[in-house]
């Protein structure tokens, strides 16, 4: 099952000598093989594209896709919206102390209601809510089926995967109302739906880049509205865990971490060194309405003069983000970094600029009292009930960039998706309350070698599928002293 991305050839006439540049060049890494490194170099030439009115980028995006296999069963709905409305009132008061800053626009109806897609293999009991990646401005349910449908068949899951609203046009909390709707479709349907109700304890999230962000955040926004959360595994007085997997989740939108602007990554990873990683693209009709909207938000923002937490940085440079004005990045629902309560399987790349806020996010949700930078959100870590350490499973694979899931043809795709599919498994199998997810992976998932904590688990896996330590340098950003703060460019 792979993903056609050479129907964008005609689109955009200057790719084939873009990747012909790429063939006579190399791969940048010894491990790529001719093929894994043609089609990384097609993804990277096609975000010329970005420079189209984000209209076309999002319909352009749309049409990258595969077809659907014998093995695989797949079901078109479309949401009642009755789901969306009772997510915009959990929304509401959660988000009461955010207003401020936020364009009230998510609060509208969808045009044609939340698109969604069902897709299964063999149908078990549990299911998979998947959110889609695609920077939060592009990316339907039909696109993420290079990873759903695998997960379908390797976890033997039910997939559910969203169609989000997408950015400009939808700011932030746009998306996460979709999310939450659909995670309140999952255990609560109605009649229409023809399911009965799912038991959280089946319901596992996954996500990539944006869509991994999502996760962080639909986790956090259940916990901190009293909603059921998914997988319960065990509770105590602080809090109750859950359990989801992400694959290079995209948590940190200050771009703060080193990471992000490592130059020797230019010619490996997927994703551009800038801030908001692409511009909102040529002048269109929702370029002009993004332009009304930024404008009129950050009047309100003069106005009302919020005092929420935030760092000076944030206001230091030009609105960067097409997700949500720069006052609101330090919302935790916006940007997870730094919330250290929710059980995590997590996998990124060695080489893609997401890698230290990866690392930083999986050290912290284990030892939450050990990282607790940057200052400005340590004020929130000393009110927060939510302070003990959580189960974490880190996995970093050698030579990988943003997005190497998708290349399922590949040997570390295949790897990286069937450990994922083997969890998800696991935990809505288990029965016993008292088990540790750690003690229930770490036999068979891990290398006798790796050294294992109560709360943590973290592992490089080379291109062949082989365990060992984390690079002493993986460990350099968890001393990295600018977390959170927007860097200047240069």
């Amino acid at each position: 099952m792979e993903p056609d991305f050479f129907f964008l050839l005609p689109v955009i006439p200057a790719l084939s000598s873009a990747v012909f540049k790429y063939y006579t060049e190399g791969p940048p890494k010894r491990s790529w093989d001719l093929k894994f490194h043609l089609t990384l170099a097609l993804i990277k030439t096609n975000y010329r594209f970005m420079k189209l009115p984000v209209e076309q980028v999002q319909k352009i995006a749309d049409k990258f896709t595969i077809k659907v296999p014998s093995n695989i069963i797949v079901k078109d709905v479309i949401l009642d919206e009755e789901y969306k409305r009772k997510s915009i009132t959990h929304l509401e008061k959660i988000l009461k102390q955010y207003e401020d800053v936020l364009d009230e626009k998510w609060k509208k109806s969808n045009d044609g209601g939340l698109h969604g897609e069902w897709a299964h293999a063999n149908k078990d009991d549990n299911v998979v809510l998947y959110l889609h990646g695609g920077a939060f401005r592009a990316g339907t349910s039909k696109n993420a089926r290079t990873i759903t449908f695998k997960l379908a068949e390797l976890a033997n899951s039910r997939v559910f995967t969203p169609s989000l609203r997408l950015a400009p046009q939808n700011q932030f909390p746009a998306a996460l109302c979709d999310a939450i709707a659909a995670y309140l479709y999952l255990i609560n349907p109605g009649p229409e739906a023809g399911f009965d109700p799912i038991n959280p304890k089946k319901i596992v999230l996954s996500g990539d880049s944006s869509g991994g962000n999502l996760v962080f955040a639909l986790l956090l926004f259940l916990r901190d509205a009293g909603l059921p959360l998914p997988v319960i595994l065990f509770t105590n007085q602080s809090t109750t865990f859950s359990s989801h997997d992400t694959q290079s989740p995209w948590t940190d939108l200050t771009h703060s971490m080193p990471s992000m602007w490592t130059a020797e990554l230019d010619k490996i990873d997927t994703l551009p060194s800038k801030l908001g990683f692409f511009d909102i693209g040529a002048p269109s009709p929702a370029w002009e309405e993004y332009l009304v909207a930024t404008k009129a938000l950050a009047e309100k923002i003069a106005l009302k003069k919020p005092t929420i937490v935030s760092h000076p940085s944030f206001t230091e440079v030009p609105r960067f983000q097409l997700y949500c004005a720069n006052e609101a990045l330090a919302i935790p629902y916006v940007r997870q970094v730094h919330q250290p309560y929710l059980k995590n399987f997590v996998q990124v790349g060695g080489d893609e600029r997401l890698r230290d806020e990866t690392i930083l996010t999986s050290y912290k949700a284990a030892n939450p009292r050990e990282y607790q930078l940057p200052s400005y959100a340590t004020k929130n870590f000393e009110k927060s009930p939510f302070k003990n350490p959580t189960k974490v499973i880190l996995e970093v694979y050698d030579d990988m960039p943003h997005g190497w899931h998708l290349l399922t043809f590949s040997e570390p795709s295949k790897i990286a998706l069937e450990r994922c599919s083997d969890f998800i498994k696991r935990v809505t199998s288990i029965e016993d309350n008292n088990i540790s997810m750690i003690d229930l992976v770490k036999e068979d998932l891990v290398s006798p070698s790796i050294s294992v904590s109560s709360s943590f688990i973290a592992m490089r896996i080379n291109t062949n599928g082989e365990i060992r330590e984390l690079n002493e340098t993986d460990k350099d950003c968890l001393k990295w002293d600018k977390i959170g703060i927007v860097p200047k460019e240069t």
